[in-house]
């Protein structure tokens, strides 16, 4: 009992200490306490739901994410309300959380998912946007020399 009980403590000091993804109850918590926020704005014409919930714990703190789907035609005032209504109420209702992150996607986005805010591909930085095409050469010593005499009379 000892060993299992030291295991679970040394397994959960190692889960916080690599910022691993929260536990199903805190993600539940913060579900509801979004949805209890949005449930004032739903009306029968516009729908405003929580599609997802993840986030991490650092320390004693929780940092989360939720995904909001809204109608395609909100603009960006309205969303701000909801944002602000939903940070406040599960600041409010789930102890631990320390920021609360809204993403607003439309009500007909396919299936939530986070992992499109990660850069895919290769971005080893070979290439850059500032790549031009064009039919004179980059030789520039005469243009130098000529500017060095100069500056030299």
């Amino acid at each position: 009992m000892v060993v299992q009980a030291g295991w679970g403590n040394t397994k959960s000091a190692l889960l916080e200490l690599a910022d691993v993804g929260v536990e199903d109850e805190m993600r539940d918590n913060v579900t509801k306490a979004a949805a209890a926020a949005l449930s004032s704005i739903s009306t029968a014409t516009e729908s405003v739901k929580v599609r997802a919930v993840q986030g991490v714990k650092a320390g004693q703190n929780y940092l989360m994410d939720v995904e909001v789907g809204v109608p395609g035609s909100w603009t960006v005032d309205q969303t701000r309300a909801v944002e602000d209504l939903v940070r406040e109420r599960v600041g409010a209702k789930v102890r631990g959380v320390k920021k609360v992150r809204v993403r607003f996607v439309t009500n007909s986005t396919g299936e939530p998912d986070f992992l499109d805010e990660f850069i895919t591909g290769d971005v080893s930085g070979t290439t850059t946007p500032e790549e031009h095409d064009h039919d004179h050469d980059h030789d520039h010593k005469h243009s130098q020399s000529t500017d060095t005499a100069r500056r030299r009379k």
